[in-house]
């Protein structure tokens, strides 16, 4: 054995030196040479380590979770293993690494053989992994058969691991020790572990979907009267929930699938078609410290309380009562049902956006066409457009301009993946062509799977009269979009994402005096013309922190006295919810159900005087 090493180093050595004739095949494998080779021709140096810091990526993909798992279980079992286990992505990348020895645990951290480094072909030669790799087979080298004189110390055995969703290659799983402790079990080692991890990731959708359901069954037999489950995809019902009127059901569902796509997860008070009144509580379900799912559970209002139905509470009142009676006990429920519902009234006029990005989630995932409106330039097609993109990465989506009338191009929409069919500006439709793109709507209900159509009315209220009322009949929910000037609360955020989007790869921030400016104008034009302003002060300032003095001229022109009725509305509310809690802003702000920052703008813009 020492003889075959010492074979092999003179090759490499002599290798290394530009010999011309090729090292005996029956002492460097063929694999190995070809290796040394491509090492060669990258113009690694074989004397120093140049892996880089590549970083961790944000997007774990599922087999690296998996190969967590089965090396975290492998090393709790097997402590005295004497080796360490890596895994690298098809790229060379370091993605997870587990030690059973201290002592080679600081040595692969000296020769940066660490998660997030770069251990490729090109950067530190030859190495069983980069074989591996290359080859698409199972590779075991050891000490000298390695290109670079650091790695010389090593003995190495990597098995591929198989995507089992694409059948490609997913990475390699090493095992690594030092090379006098070397053994033939190395290589099967490390086929097994990969076979696990291949196994692992063939599971995990399932995991997942048996996580959901065991957390459903788990609150169905807790008692809860309506429970609902969901993946995002598909929505699991209970027996009592089944029977609830078809409105009630799909409010609940809406509720859900809202739930998880935003993460909201609350315990809410719901008011149903049907005319009852349900408190529900949705809760996220994790696996392997991510979301997967989320479940709902719910009942009426005063169900679960104890307290018995007033026909049934009332049965026998000619009888004397045989104990103190409390007869102000339905009076303190009723009130705290009201300070309940007083809280959700407030919320929903002080945040009219956020009902409204609720109802888009639920409509794009339950497929159910929805007729946006608003004054122009709110962002109605970005929203939609977005919250389309994040339930289906791979839709399509046909924009059909109402001014221009043309008809859509359908081309491909029944292959069975998601289209969105967006109508813009229908408000500008002839009778011509709403009579034209009702007939070309009228057949598509009838696909196995029938594209989203959603319309945008560029003004505030829906007139049945215009042309587009024409096609009214083929949605099934009308949303109004909120003016930018009623979410001063947003204005920040939204202002520094367009900025991101304007000004590239440049370093632009706002200043927070900034951040007032811009939430104290009344933004007639909207998004479009913050985006103008924001253009504007691009193209003047390359780099730094934008001042109030960088902003154009019309920014600073103070809002119309003349009030809105939505702003008259919330200004009632704020002041008559400082004067209950005699000035006290953080508890008026929860009466509110709004943090105490909103409440300080809303103050500000509506110039509310100190209440006391």
């Amino acid at each position: 054995m020492g003889s075959r090493s010492v074979e092999v180093e003179a090759a490499r050595r002599s290798f290394l030196a530009g010999a011309e004739r090729p090292p005996d095949p029956g002492v460097v494998g063929p694999a190995v040479l070809a290796s040394w080779q491509r090492s060669l021709r990258h113009d690694v140096d074989p004397d120093r380590i140049g892996a880089r810091f590549l970083g961790h990526h944000h997007d774990v993909p599922r087999v690296v979770a998996c190969a967590d798992e089965v090396l975290d279980a492998f090393t709790t079992a097997h402590p005295d293993a004497g080796c360490s286990f890596v895994l690298l992505d098809p790229a060379g990348v370091v993605r997870a690494r587990r030690d059973a020895d201290r002592a080679l645990a600081g040595l692969l951290d000296a020769l940066l053989l660490v998660p997030g480094y770069g251990y490729g072909e090109r950067t530190v030669g030859t190495t069983a992994a980069s074989i591996a790799l290359h080859d698409q087979a199972d590779t075991a080298i050891s000490g000298v058969e390695h290109f670079h004189s650091q790695l010389t110390c090593l003995a190495e055995a990597a098995a591929v691991v198989t995507d089992p969703r694409t059948g490609g290659t997913a990475g390699a799983l090493v095992v690594v020790c030092h090379h006098a402790d070397r053994t033939a079990l190395q290589l099967p080692l490390a086929r097994m572990l990969a076979d696990r991890v291949t196994e692992r990731a063939a599971g995990e959708p399932h995991r997942a979907t048996r996580a959901i359901l065991d957390r459903f069954a788990a609150e169905h037999a807790g008692g809860g009267a309506w429970v609902l489950a969901t993946d995002g995809d598909y929505v699991v019902t209970n027996g009592p929930a089944r029977r609830l009127p078809a409105g009630d059901q799909r409010v609940l569902s809406d509720l859900l699938l809202a739930s998880l796509v935003l993460a909201d997860f609350t315990t809410k008070h719901v008011d149903l078609p049907s005319g009852h009144c349900a408190e529900v509580g949705v809760r996220p379900v994790h696996l392997d410290g991510a979301s997967v799912g989320c479940v709902l559970t719910g009942a009426p209002t005063g169900e679960g309380t104890g307290r018995p139905p007033e026909s049934v509470r009332r049965q026998g009142s000619h009888v004397a009562p045989t104990a103190r009676r409390d007869y102000a006990r339905d009076l303190v429920v009723t009130r705290q049902e009201h300070a309940q519902a007083r809280i959700r009234a407030n919320r929903e006029l002080l945040s009219p956006y956020l009902r409204a990005r609720q109802e888009v989630v639920a409509s794009v995932r339950q497929g159910r066409n929805h007729l946006l409106i608003g004054e122009p330039g709110v962002g109605k097609r970005t929203l939609l457009v977005e919250q389309f993109r994040a339930a289906h990465p791979s839709g399509r989506v046909v924009l059909v301009d109402g001014e221009r009338g043309d008809a859509p191009d359908l081309t491909g929409v029944a292959d069975g993946r998601p289209h969105l069919l967006l109508l813009r500006g229908m408000n500008l439709l002839t009778p011509v062509a709403a009579r034209r793109l009702d007939e070309v709507l009228r057949p598509l209900v009838a696909l196995p799977v029938p594209p989203l159509v959603v319309g945008c009315v560029d003004t505030p209220a829906v007139d049945a009269t215009r042309p587009y009322g024409l096609l009214l009949r083929h949605f099934h929910e009308i949303t109004r979009v909120p003016a930018l000037r009623y979410r001063a609360d947003e204005i920040g955020d939204i202002a520094l994402a367009v900025l991101r989007r304007l000004s590239g790869r440049r370093s632009l921030r706002l200043s927070l005096q900034v951040v007032r400016v811009l939430e104290g104008y009344a933004w007639p034009g909207n998004i479009s013309e913050l985006e103008d302003v924001l253009r504007y002060v691009v193209a003047r300032k390359p780099v730094g922190e934008i001042q109030a003095r960088d902003l154009p001229q019309l920014c600073f022109q103070g809002r119309s006295r003349k009030m809105s009725m939505l702003e008259a509305a919330q200004c009632d509310a704020v002041i008559q919810a400082l004067y209950e809690c005699g000035g006290n802003r953080y508890k008026a702000a929860a009466m509110l159900g709004i943090a105490r920052s909103s409440l300080y703008r809303k103050i500000d813009a509506f110039g509310i005087s100190y209440i006391a």
